[in-house]
């Protein structure tokens, strides 16, 4: 198919908008592929290495807008490009409504009582924008990614001196006083203030608060490299201090994956002179460092759920050994003696931690883009090694694109992927519900699955789908719909990402000891 291209100079569209028209796009009869962006050196290269780069695009300005599309007509692109201008006029008729400003000064200039922003420019922008907010007194929620870890640690710093939050870079859920920002679900108010390194795993507690009849009062994202050794932990440090102190929040839940050993000490120090109760789940931290800080000590984020809601007075349950191991009996009893492995692709970086650390209990090491340990460490990112779980939102996979929470669809080639493999016996995957994202993520995917699905059984053998969905009812894509719609198309569908990881590794387990049988 050719490759049509337009320039629209001189126009800026943001990093949200740009996932709206790349999806929008996508979904186009006669669109095989197609890319949209600001003609920055990051987003010029993404188009590059997609094939899809031209003179065009080669003397555009990074203050130009690049739509490109692999069409199979100029008609199809034309109608693409249509769709184009339908979601920037309705941008701009809202913008309308609600007001635009060219500048942060004159929107402050009319509304000096403002006093948070979100920030969702390309990475090599965001530096200079975040500063130039926090300079002026504006609490920050930093949507943007690739920041170097120096330029972040240099505005949580600034932030810190100022008495402001900065939430990111990278930060893509928070939830300020009711109001739920950038890509957080939509949950019920209540008394737990939520500070977590780990988007995934705030929406995960606050989605079982909510199911439970329960709410957050505060949810604050530091970002993922918040509690690296590089910066230090500031914005976590803030948070507590701002959860401490707000009348609304009653209790104080602390996520992230195992922060850097002096970051952690610096946060436990600080737990201990919290007058808050503290929940704290640092996955693959000590556990006798947390429980010394005077913390509720969560291993991981299903037991966060359940010691959270203990302290509120109730009790819940997820999956019991006998349900995940009669789904698994079902699933192993379909399998024919070449499919070995499970195959993991992942949109939440903490669930793919989560379930790597849960799979390797049963099935032993497992290889990754962003493994365990150094070793498990894939050498293509693109090819699987046995036991193989992806995180597709890693850098190697989103720089320019869409993250597949976002869009659904940057998934399907690695599902084709794994599902063509004849020794693929488990696929798991993990679909996150989310505003701005497609609102039908189950309904993008399961006509593929339905595909390797059909593939392995002519084969001799079937995949088994194994999944989770994480959500609210009061989102739009509403999870009890997406989980039934699933399930109505054979796919194992558990609680929590945990439990699905427990039924991956149990029918591997099962279906190993079927095969040593024969």
């Amino acid at each position: 198919m050719p490759v049509y291209t337009e320039i629209r100079e001189n126009v800026y569209v943001d990093s949200l908008e740009t996932i709206l028209i790349f999806s929008a796009m996508l979904d186009m009869e006669g669109i095989e592929t197609a890319y949209a962006g600001m003609a920055t050196d990051a987003n010029l290269k993404t188009l590059s290495d997609m094939g899809l780069s031209s003179e065009e695009t080669k003397k555009a300005s990074d203050s130009d807008f690049f739509i490109v599309a692999k069409a199979q007509s100029p008609e199809a692109f034309l109608n693409a490009l249509g769709r184009v201008d339908q979601i920037l006029d309705g941008s701009s008729k809202k913008s309308k409504e609600t007001a635009s400003y060219p500048t942060l000064g004159s929107a402050l200039l009319e509304h000096p009582q403002i006093n948070i922003c979100t920030i969702a420019v390309p990475g090599e922008h965001a530096f200079q924008v975040t500063k130039e907010a926090l300079e002026a007194g504006l609490h920050c929620i930093v949507f943007s990614s690739h920041v170097p870890l120096s330029q972040e640690r240099e505005l949580k710093e600034l932030a810190r001196k100022k008495g402001l939050l900065c939430m990111g870079p990278d930060c893509g859920v928070a939830n300020i006083n009711g109001a739920a920002f950038v890509l957080s679900s939509i949950t019920n108010r209540g008394t737990v203030g939520i500070c977590g390194a780990s988007g995934c795993g705030i929406q995960h507690v606050a989605a079982f608060l909510h199911e439970a009849g329960f709410g957050v009062s505060q949810t604050i994202g530091t970002g993922g490299n918040d509690l690296k050794e590089e910066v230090g932990g500031i914005s976590m440090l803030m948070g507590i201090d701002a959860l401490e102190e707000d009348e609304d929040t009653k209790l104080i839940v602390l996520i992230s994956r195992k922060p850097g050993d002096s970051v952690l000490k610096r946060i436990t120090d600080r737990i201990k002179k919290c007058k808050k109760k503290v929940v704290a789940c640092f996955m693959g931290a000590d556990e006798s460092l947390i429980r010394d800080s005077g913390a509720v000590y969560a291993g991981d984020l299903d037991e966060c759920v359940i010691r959270t809601l203990e302290l509120l007075g109730k009790e819940y349950r997820f999956e019991s050994d006998q349900e995940i191991h009669e789904m698994a009996k079902e699933a192993a009893s379909k399998m024919n003696a070449r499919q070995k492995y499970v195959r993991g692709i992942y949109c939440g970086g903490t669930y793919c931690d989560e379930a790597m650390s849960t799979l390797q209990k049963t099935v032993g090491g497992i290889y990754s883009n962003c493994p365990l340990s150094p070793e498990w460490k894939l050498e293509n990112s693109n090819v699987s090694v046995k036991h193989t779980v992806i995180d597709a939102g890693e850098e190697e996979f989103t720089q320019g694109r869409p993250h597949p929470t976002l869009e659904p669809s940057m998934r399907l080639p690695l599902i084709e992927k794994e599902g063509d493999d004849p020794e693929t016996a488990v696929l798991l995957l993990d679909f996150i519900l989310t505003p701005p994202a497609n609102p039908d993520p189950a309904g993008v995917t399961i006509p593929m699955l339905k595909k390797i699905v059909q593939k392995s059984k002519a084969r001799g053998g079937e995949i088994a789908v194994v999944a989770s969905v994480l959500g609210t009812d009061a989102d739009f894509q509403n999870v009890t719909k997406q989980r039934e719609k699933l399930r109505e198309a054979g796919v194992y569908v558990c609680k929590s990402n945990r439990q699905a990881a427990r039924l991956a590794a149990e029918i591997i387990r099962l279906n190993r000891e079927g095969r040593q049988k024969r």
